[in-house]
């Protein structure tokens, strides 16, 4: 008996996870109406500040420019998103007091034949700082970061050519390039 409950559990397992998988699901762009998308790319990442986790970090969703989604970040600093294929958007870190920092995300141009599973962005770190004075404001108004689909690697990555901009636009004014480590 033990072991018809074992086996029955493990045929239940199985096809769940099978079924999260493929990932399909619903995603609200603003006030349009519910539209079903794949979701199948897992954003699971850790905000930092001074080197430990920073909680309670607001991580806004911007499509199009409207939030369409938001969340916070743990008591350990971490935090997960789901995103749609076939879209462009802006993952926002903010907090009073902090500089806001944006991460790009693209899941367009991505082939069909390699929607059929999900996919991870890979676990990355991003340091918050304090925003004062000195802080080169109009460098963090466009996106720090940018992941792209690589039909090579069959992954999500970060895009190395927008990451050569961001850091030699840093390096013109002498500061330390912002990029998010993994």
């Amino acid at each position: 008996m033990r072991s018809l409950l074992v086996h029955s559990l493990i045929v239940i397992i199985s096809i769940l996870a099978a079924d999260s998988a493929h990932g399909q699901g619903v995603m609200k762009f603003g006030e349009e109406p519910e539209a079903e998308v794949d979701t199948n790319l897992l954003i699971d990442a850790q905000v930092l500040l001074d080197g430990k986790p920073k909680k309670d970090v607001t991580i806004d969703v911007v499509y199009k420019g409207e939030t369409i989604k938001s969340t916070k970040t743990k008591s350990d600093g971490f935090f997960e998103l789901v995103i749609g294929f076939d879209t462009l958007v802006s993952l926002k870190f903010q907090e009073e007091g902090y500089v806001t920092k944006i991460i790009e995300v693209d899941t367009r141009n991505m082939p069909e034949e390699d929607r059929v599973r999900g996919y991870d962005a890979g676990l990355f770190k991003l340091s918050m700082i304090k925003q004062d004075e000195t802080t080169p404001i109009w460098l963090y108004k466009k996106p720090i970061a940018r992941f792209v689909y690589d039909p090579v690697s069959f992954n999500f990555v970060l895009d190395r050519q927008y990451k050569k901009e961001v850091k030699k636009s840093f390096k013109e004014i002498n500061a330390q390039p912002d990029v998010i480590k993994f």
